[in-house]
């Protein structure tokens, strides 16, 4: 750490004496937010402040939402970790860097690879940047990334342990990961903590510049085991499972079923006695997730930058449990769509929600505008959502978008949704009447006119796929 700091007090040198030769000591006393950038990787809706899951416990997610604003109608910008994470990173969507999904490489996109990066950005103008836990998915060359970090300690982890004792994948066709264990091993087997631990070191060191600290916690992503103390929180008996229409696929389009039972069945998991199961050891992550998530935010408050440090916490997409008949991410229904985000701005608007669509696209440039940056080379695909933080009245009026395989879209305004596949068949959801999304109304042709305002926002220019390829 120290060293790493030494070699940012060099590069700081040069930049502090060319401000002070452009503008004078006055701007560069000017005083900077700190950033604390959390991500959480496929964290759905069940949580307190959207759902609301029966029985699901997170204190701490709790107690932060009294302390900053909560999105309740964010969106990702696309239902897998790979290009969500590239969207959120670059601030530019799918459709303009042709990362659609997981196997899309980000090193063959040429539109990422020359977009500044938000750590890019930031150390560009001055911060400290700390990297730990998973950030990115798919990501720029290896000389590229050690020169956007100054700390990257901690980043390398993964998503393990995996179970011991499978009880799903030696039974049906189903990912090397989709699997669970209630553990018995320290809690020191998983990245999670280690990376936790490393980053409340961080926020008891010292720094002489701004800082822009990330975390990234793998937890509530397969395999889902956690310390078995999280499991015993959710007694089987107990559990409340996820509400599902058995019918519910009839009306979904050819797209939308392939989509459904990929990469599991829900009726294969049920076949095996494995559903229930699956889902109790989800909601043990998620609390393992908070629990980590409040250990951080603990060392936050008792630290000397409690008062001056913007946090931005945000899963990258949500997920399935059974919703649907779909057991994952990958679809561009509410559970895989709806995600968490939340931020918290010293002195800003505390404990309260704000009910309008919003994309993860807009973190990027909300956090050049409170932190005073510079705009980017880039045209950024998001907006500031300042005027939505310091102004509940104010009324946006665009919907928030995702985009999945071929450039499929979703689009989500305050009441509908519109999906429109690759192959031109379309789904269309009244959230008002129908928030489980059963009733499929793109066939009946009173909402023609409803499908027709949907259809202003798709896309005039569609990047290819950029396809797979080595990192």
């Amino acid at each position: 750490m120290r060293k790493i700091l030494n070699n940012y007090n060099k590069r700081q040198k040069g930049i502090v004496f060319t401000l002070l030769l452009m503008f004078g000591s006055s701007l560069y006393a000017q005083k900077k937010y700190n950033v604390l950038f959390i991500a959480i990787d496929d964290l759905n809706d069940y949580v307190s402040l959207l759902e609301d899951y029966p029985g699901l416990k997170t204190p701490n997610l709790d107690k932060f939402s009294k302390e900053s604003i909560t999105f309740s109608k964010a969106y990702t910008a696309a239902p897998a970790c790979n290009p969500s994470r590239s969207a959120v990173l670059t601030g530019l969507s799918p459709v303009v860097t042709g990362i659609y999904d997981n196997s899309d490489n980000f090193q063959n996109s040429e539109e990422a690879m020359a977009a500044t990066l938000i750590p890019e950005h930031f150390k560009n103008n001055g911060y400290i940047t700390m990297w730990s836990g998973k950030l990115f998915h798919s990501r720029p060359n290896r000389e590229r990334i050690q020169k956007m970090w100054d700390d990257m300690d901690g980043h390398d982890g993964g998503y393990g342990p995996m179970p011991k004792q499978p009880n799903v994948i030696n039974k049906i066709k189903s990912p090397r990961m989709f699997d669970y264990e209630s553990w018995n091993g320290p809690d020191s087997d998983f990245s999670d903590v280690k990376n936790t631990d490393l980053t409340i070191q961080r926020l008891q060191d010292e720094y002489e510049a701004p800082f822009f600290m990330t975390l990234g916690l793998y937890r509530p992503h397969n395999p889902w085991t956690a310390p078995k103390r999280f499991f015993d929180m959710y007694p089987l008996e107990d559990l409340k499972m996820p509400t599902v229409l058995e019918n519910d696929l009839d009306d979904v389009p050819p797209v939308g079923k392939a989509w459904a039972e990929n990469p599991v069945k829900l009726d294969d998991l049920k076949s095996i006695k494995q559903w229930k199961p699956i889902v109790r050891s989800y909601l043990a992550s998620i609390s393992f997730m908070d629990y980590n998530l409040g250990r951080v935010l603990e060392a936050l408050e008792n630290s000397k930058y409690k008062d001056n440090t913007i946090v931005v916490l945000w899963a990258d997409h949500g997920f399935h449990m059974g919703e649907k008949k779909h057991f994952a991410k990958f679809a561009l229904w509410e559970k895989t769509t709806h995600t968490l985000f939340m931020v918290k701005i010293p002195d800003g608007p505390k404990g309260e929600k704000r009910d309008q669509p919003v994309n993860l696209l807009d973190i990027y440039p909300t956090l050049i505008d409170y932190c005073n940056l510079p705009k980017v080379d880039q045209d950024l695909n998001g907006v500031s959502l300042r005027h939505i933080i310091e102004d509940r009245q104010y009324k946006r009026k665009t919907p928030s978008i995702t985009y999945y395989q071929k450039a499929s879209i979703g689009v989500r305004t305050d009441n509908w949704r519109y999906i429109r596949y690759f192959d031109g068949s379309e789904e269309l959801y009244n959230h008002k009447k129908d928030p489980n999304e059963w009733h499929n109304l793109a066939n009946k042709s009173r909402f023609k006119d409803v499908i027709r305002d949907f259809q202003k926002w798709l896309p005039n220019n569609i990047k290819t796929a950029v396809g797979p390829g080595k990192n």
